[in-house]
């Protein structure tokens, strides 16, 4: 067992962070006592929080804490690798590599593109090789032309497109059922990761998936338990999930300017408001709050 005493502001974000995982009551001393799988916590009145040192309850203290040298230590020695760079290193170590990311969750316009990535140690060199990074450092012109140096490649990959009217009939499906967009994110993941892992006849596969809830991640992704799954904060750093985010921004640029085109609209240069209510749901994604009044 580990111990770090979190400051006032980490202590709220821990209580926030741990509210949906099982509860035990407190012992003396004590304000909360968690037990949920492999996830132990007890915070003590002192602000003191004990914890077991495993992935799960790391990828916690991930989000919680302002300084993470307590999570990186014991990752780099998890994965035995001193390197400051250990994004091909760590993959290594495994046959087959599964990355997953999304990208248009945070835009009120436009689809909704879930990806995952199956490559071979030599695949994950060659994607370096062309020039692979997160998404977010490349411009579109950058994006389409690894785009299909990755097709060239004819790397592995499931991909699903949710455009507005399809995402918010499923969001809304969700809702009912009193679940929120990260249970339908982590359901899509899933259903991307199990889909491509179709094409791999072995257990000897590691999956990252760019971290985002990992309780309702777990929930979904019910996977061989020979199978490695890892859910990293800044995920993009790993070339599988960087070739995903790729292929993610790829699609949704391209469903993008279908809609644009049928519906004739800019998405990027216009407000809500001035969206004909009539075809609102097909071209935004209509729970967002700027979105909401104009249905």
């Amino acid at each position: 067992m580990k111990s770090v005493t979190l400051s006032l502001i980490e202590v709220e974000r821990f209580i926030n962070v741990t509210s949906n995982l099982k509860h035990e009551t407190p012992h003396q001393y004590e304000r909360v006592r968690i037990k949920d799988g492999n996830v132990f916590f007890v915070l003590y009145n002192s602000r003191k929080l004990v914890y077991n040192e495993n992935r799960e309850s790391l990828d916690i203290l991930d989000i919680i804490l302002e300084k993470n040298e307590y999570v990186q230590g014991f990752k780099d020695a998890y994965y035995n690798e001193n390197s400051p760079d250990n994004s091909i290193s760590i993959l290594d170590n495994f046959q087959f590599t599964v990355g997953s990311d999304e990208t248009g969750k945070g835009e009120w316009y436009g689809p909704l593109v879930i990806t995952a990535v199956c490559t071979s140690h030599t695949e994950n060199l060659e994607l370096k090789q062309i020039g692979v990074t997160d998404s977010k450092k490349l411009s579109k012109k950058q994006i389409k032309y690894l785009y299909k140096k990755i097709e060239e490649l004819n790397i592995k990959y499931e991909c699903i497109i949710l455009k507005p009217f399809s995402y918010n009939q499923l969001y809304n499906k969700f809702k009912k059922e009193g679940k929120n967009l990260n249970h339908l994110l982590a359901y899509l993941h899933s259903k991307a990761i199990k889909n491509v892992l179709k094409n791999v006849d072995t257990t000897n596969v590691l999956v990252i998936i760019d971290k985002f809830d990992y309780k309702k991640m777990n929930d979904y992704l019910d996977l061989n338990e020979n199978i490695k799954v890892i859910q990293e904060s800044d995920g993009e750093r790993y070339i599988p999930v960087a070739t995903s985010s790729i292929i993610a921004k790829y699609y949704y640029e391209k469903t993008l300017k279908e809609i644009e085109e049928r519906y004739n609209i800019k998405l990027r240069k216009i407000k809500p408001k001035h969206i004909d209510n009539k075809i609102i749901d097909k071209v935004a994604k209509t729970h967002f709050k700027n979105v909401k009044p104009y249905l």
